[in-house]
C-alpha cells in the first residue's frame, strides 16, 4: 500500500533529479589542492586515494577489558573521480569503517560503499549524476532517489544486519565481517523504494522507528519496525510545503519531527535538490506529533524558525508533557555555504549551533524551548546511552566548542559530557591540529543504563596526517584518553556510527 500510494504521486521519483536544462557546476579540483598547501586541515575533505584499507592500530595507553566489539562508520569519502571534485561535502561517496576492539588491540577496515551510482561512475569514469549541491558535467537524468544513493551518513545495527544509510533511499547491506556492498535492501516488497532516513530511533527491546520524505511529493513516510526487521507498519503524513527533516526524537507514546522552513521550492532556476530550497526565516518552524499507536493521529504546533541537525532524546512525564533537546541552530547556512566552500579549499564561519531543551504540552498545544548552557558553548553530535531511548535520561554526550577558544580550523575542537541531575558538564579538548568525529558513550558490561561505560570517538590528526581513535572513562572526560589508538593513513572526516559489543 505504502508503494502503491508514494508511486501515484507526483515527483517522488524526482526526489534528486529535477527536470529542464541543466548546466553543470565548475569543478574547484585545482583550488582545493592548492589551498590545501596553505591550510592542512582541509585534509579533513581530501578524497581518498584508495577504496579499501586494512591496518592494525598502533596503542597508547591500555584499552579497557570490558571493551569488545566494533565501531562501525560512516561519510563521504569519494570527492573526486576522473578531473571533477564535487561540490558539496554530502555528495562524496560513501565509505564504511570497522574499529575492531579484541585482545588488548584494534584491526581497522574501510571499504567504499558500492551503490548504484559509485558502481555506474566508476565504469564510466566520471561523475554521472547530480546531487545534493552538485551538477557534474553532462548530467545523466535520475529516475529515482536510488540512482543517486550514495549510502554517506550513518550505520545501523538491526535484526542481525547491518545497513549503511542515507538521507532518502533505501538502506545499502553491509556485510560486517568483510564491509562488502551487499545490495540495496527493502524491509518488504511493500517498500521497496521506500525513502529511509539515516537516523532511525531504536527502543531498549529492539523497536525500530524511523521516517523518510519526498520532497515533490509532499509527504513524510512514517517506519515501525519490530526487533527483527520486520515491516510493523507504515504511514503517510502530508506535509506542504515540504522542508528538509534529518533528524527526530521518540518518546514512549509519541514520534516529533521539527520541520524547518527550508522549503522545497524549485523552479526554471534549479540545477540540484539544495538549490530546489529557500530558506523562509520570517516563518515558523512546524512541529509534528504524532500518535506511536496509530499514525492517522497527529497535530501540529509551532516554534520560530531554526535549524536542527541533531537531536540527544525525548521523553514524556507523568503528565504526558514531552521532553527533548537537540543542537538548535538560527539557519541551514553552514550547511548551505559552509560545507559547500570547504570543497573549494576556503575557511568558513557558520552561524554558532546551541543545545536547547524543549517542551511540549500536547494537551494544551504549546512547545517551548530554552538554551542549556552557556552562550559561548556551540555543540553538535549529541548521544545518550542507547539503552534509556525514549526514556528519561540524565547524561549527553557531544562534541562542542568554545567560541572563546578558536583554533585555526573551523571545527569542532573538544568532546564534553554533560550530566543533567549534577548540571556539570566536564570537557576534553583536542589539542591544535587535531579535529575530532562523533564520539559515543559505550556501556561497561553488566552496567546499570547510564552508568559505567567509556566514551569512544574518532579524530583526524592533520598535523601528523593520520586517523586516530580515543577512548575516555565517561566519569572523567576532562582527565584525558584512558587509551588512543593511532592508524598509518589519514581518512576524511565522517559523520555517523553505531558501536555493536561482541
Amino acid at each position: 500500500m505504502l508503494r502503491r500510494n508514494l508511486l501515484r504521486l507526483p515527483a517522488f521519483a524526482a526526489l534528486l533529479g529535477l527536470a529542464g536544462p541543466l548546466r553543470a557546476a565548475v569543478s574547484g579540483l585545482d583550488d582545493f589542492h592548492q589551498a590545501l598547501e596553505k591550510r592542512r586541515w582541509l585534509l579533513a575533505f581530501r578524497s581518498v586515494p584508495e577504496f579499501a584499507y586494512e591496518a592494525d592500530a598502533r596503542i597508547r595507553g591500555r584499552l579497557p577489558e570490558g571493551l569488545r566489539g566494533s565501531l562501525f562508520r560512516n561519510g563521504p569519502a569519494r570527492y573526486e573521480i576522473g578531473d571533477f571534485r564535487y561540490q558539496h561535502w554530502f555528495d562524496g561517496d560513501g565509505m564504511v569503517q570497522a574499529f575492531r576492539f579484541a585482545d588488548g588491540g584494534i584491526r581497522h577496515q574501510a571499504r567504499i560503499i558500492e551503490t548504484n551510482k559509485f558502481r555506474a561512475e566508476q565504469q564510466a569514469g566520471r561523475a554521472l549524476y547530480a546531487g545534493f549541491g552538485t551538477l557534474p558535467p553532462d548530467p545523466r537524468p535520475v529516475t529515482s532517489p536510488d540512482t543517486t544513493n550514495t549510502g554517506n551518513i550513518s550505520m545501523l545495527a538491526h535484526g542481525g544486519s547491518l545497513y549503511a544509510l542515507w538521507e532518502a533511499g533505501s538502506p545499502w547491506r553491509i556485510d560486517p565481517e568483510s564491509l562488502d556492498t551487499l545490495g540495496a535492501h527493502a524491509f518488504s516488497p511493500e517498500t521497496r523504494g521506500a525513502p529511509f532516513s539515516a537516523h532511525p530511533r531504536i527502543e531498549p527491546d529492539g523497536t525500530l522507528w524511523n521516517f523518510g520524505y519526498s520532497s515533490g511529493a509532499g509527504m513524510l513516510v512514517l517506519w515501525h519496525l519490530d526487533a527483527a526487521g520486520r515491516v510493523r507498519r507504515t504511514g503517510l503524513v502530508p506535509c506542504t510545503p515540504m522542508g528538509m527533516p534529518h533528524d527526530f526524537v521518540v518518546t514512549e507514546r509519541h514520534l516529533v519531527l521539527l520541520i524547518p522552513p527550508f522549503h522545497y521550492e524549485p523552479d526554471e532556476a534549479t540545477r540540484t535538490f539544495m538549490q530546489a530550497h529557500r530558506w523562509h526565516p520570517e516563518r515558523p518552524t512546524r512541529v509534528l506529533v504524532v500518535d506511536k499507536a496509530d499514525f492517522s493521529q497527529y497535530q501540529w504546533l509551532e516554534l520560530p524558525a531554526q535549524w536542527v541537525f541533531h537531536f540527544g532524546n525525548g521523553w514524556e512525564d507523568g503528565n504526558g508533557v514531552i521532553h527533548f533537546d537537540g543542537a538548535r541552530n538560527v539557519d541551514p547556512l553552514e550547511m548551505i555555504e559552509g560545507f559547500a566552500r570547504v570543497m573549494d579549499g576556503e575557511s568558513y564561519t557558520g552561524s554558532p549551533t546551541r543545545h536547547h531543551r524543549y517542551t511540549l504540552d500536547t494537551r494544551a498545544g504549546t512547545v517551548r524551548e530554552e538554551p542549556m548552557f552557556e552562550a559561548d558553548m556551540e555543540s553538535e553530535f549529541p548521544v545518550i546511552d542507547p539503552r534509556v531511548s525514549g526514556r528519561r535520561n540524565h547524561r549527553l554526550v557531544m562534541l562542542s566548542r568554545s567560541a572563546a577558544e578558536p583554533h585555526e580550523h573551523p571545527m569542532l575542537d573538544s568532546v564534553t559530557v554533560y550530566d543533567a541531575d549534577r548540571d556539570r558538564a566536564t570537557r576534553f579538548r583536542y589539542p591544535a591540529g587535531v579535529v575530532p568525529e562523533e564520539h559515543l558513550f559505550v556501556p561497561a558490561p553488566g552496567s546499570a543504563p547510564e552508568g559505567n561505560g567509556w566514551v569512544v570517538g574518532t579524530a583526524l590528526n592533520y598535523a601528523t596526517e593520520r586517523t586516530e581513535l580515543h577512548v575516555f572513562d565517561v566519569e572523567a572526560v576532562d582527565a584525558g584518553p584512558v587509551a588512543s589508538a593511532e592508524l598509518p593513513y589519514a581518512l576524511p572526516l565522517g559523520l555517523h556510527g553505531k558501536y555493536v559489543a561482541a
